[in-house]
């Protein structure tokens, strides 16, 4: 069920599923809780599955600041009295998950990072946009899944058509987080899994061990499969996640 919480001058839209054990799940940009459909479904068959949509912003719908989203964030669990949380993030929403895991060390028991961001890329903004291109074209390859692809270019479609009033204020802010490390990892102890596609274009294996060796209580996992793996393999992605 889509709903609306509202913090200071931001209305943060999330899904919301299951019950038991609470589960926080951060997109990637400019995807939604219905991206990630059998994910949610999968999870909340054993767990309360929170899914905020991170295309969200004081300013109309472009791209915040990762400390924004946080802010946000952490009222949601204060006033949903969360505790014991287990984080996931995938791809940006990763980077907002170890943002948040970073100041909210009480209420997340454990972290699980998906192909996360978190650390500066060593490519430009076009060759990002490129990447992403190609990811696209690669995931063409599932055609018994196409009902998941077609959420997947839907979704991010939206967030793009969303964007383009304040679009450049979007690409300033993901080529600052695509260049920037912002994660004071040496403050997040939480036990931490990192889940990474063996051939993610995106965030490559060394850019996985690099979070690996900065994290001081991580697991690095590596599977079959590119950045989204996730959406195709979602059972496989539930088995990992309760190792």
């Amino acid at each position: 069920n889509l709903r609306l919480f509202k913090a200071g001058g931001a209305s943060l839209e999330y899904f919301e599923a299951g019950s038991q054990t609470p589960v926080v799940f951060l997109p990637a940009l400019g995807c939604s809780g219905t991206t990630y459909k059998e994910v949610i479904d999968l999870l909340s068959q054993s767990c309360h599955v929170f899914v905020p949509n991170l295309y969200f912003s004081i300013n109309n719908y472009a791209i915040s600041r990762l400390e924004d989203y946080v802010g946000v964030l952490q009222e949601f669990i204060k006033i949903k009295k969360l505790t014991n949380i287990i984080l996931i993030g995938h791809s940006y929403g990763g980077a907002v998950a170890l943002k948040l895991a970073e100041s909210n060390k009480k209420n997340i028991s454990k972290l699980i990072l998906v192909d996360s961001a978190g650390l500066p890329v060593p490519y430009s903004l076009t060759q990002l946009f490129y990447l992403l291109f190609v990811k696209t074209w690669h995931e063409l390859k599932y055609t018994n899944q196409l009902s998941i692809l077609g959420r997947l270019v839907w979704d991010f479609s939206f967030f793009v058509l969303k964007s383009l009033p304040q679009w450049s204020k979007t690409t300033k802010e993901i080529g600052r987080v695509a260049q920037e490390t912002q994660i004071q990892f040496q403050n997040i102890h939480v036990p931490t899994l990192l889940l990474w596609g063996k051939t993610d274009e995106i965030l490559s294996l060394e850019y996985a061990e690099k979070l690996h060796k900065l994290l001081p209580n991580s697991k690095l996992i590596k599977v079959e499969g590119n950045h989204d793996w996730l959406l195709f393999r979602y059972k496989e992605f539930g088995k990992l996640c309760f190792l």
